[in-house]
């Protein structure tokens, strides 16, 4: 049996290999204050400066909340930046694919500084920084959804801290 000997069956497989080698990016986090630190949704918070891989988005975003050493919390989302090449092969070979594996991608670098209020971000490190001030809604979904994840592990954690309780007297 003869599997991918036709030029078109090899461009089909490296297309399929390029897309799925598209779903995510990595990111460099840093702060302007050492010791903040960096909570994104799905991750654990970590002290900055750290290294994450993200996942490319079609919709959606990745929420984050970074707080300074002082207590200042800054919530926001990160922004994300349109993977063309990542867009066009999907229209051309494959279009569902752009909800599948996503066209947005995290950007390179980013600086968050919890003091100021902002987040930068870069694609290259030789590039510019952009800087992006969260807006009262975008801050205020970021800020509901770690309330909510903070609420559900307090919760978690007094449920096992109550079997743990009951199983000490039960044995005794």
């Amino acid at each position: 049996m003869k599997i991918l000997t036709s030029t078109p069956a090899k461009a089909s497989a490296l297309l399929a290999i390029a897309l799925l080698q598209g779903c995510s990016s990595v990111a460099k986090f840093d702060s302007v204050t050492p010791g903040t630190t960096l909570a994104i949704r799905g991750m654990e918070s970590n002290t900055l400066p750290r290294t994450e891989k993200l996942e490319s988005k079609s919709t959606g975003q990745h929420e984050f909340v970074a707080t300074a050493p002082s207590g200042q919390k800054l919530y926001g989302l990160l922004p994300l930046r349109v993977n063309g090449g990542t867009m066009t092969t999907s229209i051309l070979f494959f279009a569902p694919a752009l909800f599948i594996g996503g066209f947005r991608d995290a950007y390179a670098f980013y600086q968050v500084d919890p003091e100021a209020g902002t987040l930068s971000y870069k694609n290259r490190e030789k590039d510019s920084w952009h800087t992006y001030k969260p807006s009262a809604a975008e801050s205020e979904r970021a800020k509901q959804y770690f309330d909510a994840s903070k609420g559900s592990q307090v919760k978690m954690e007094s449920a096992t801290a109550n079997k743990t309780d009951t199983a000490a007297r039960s044995s005794n």
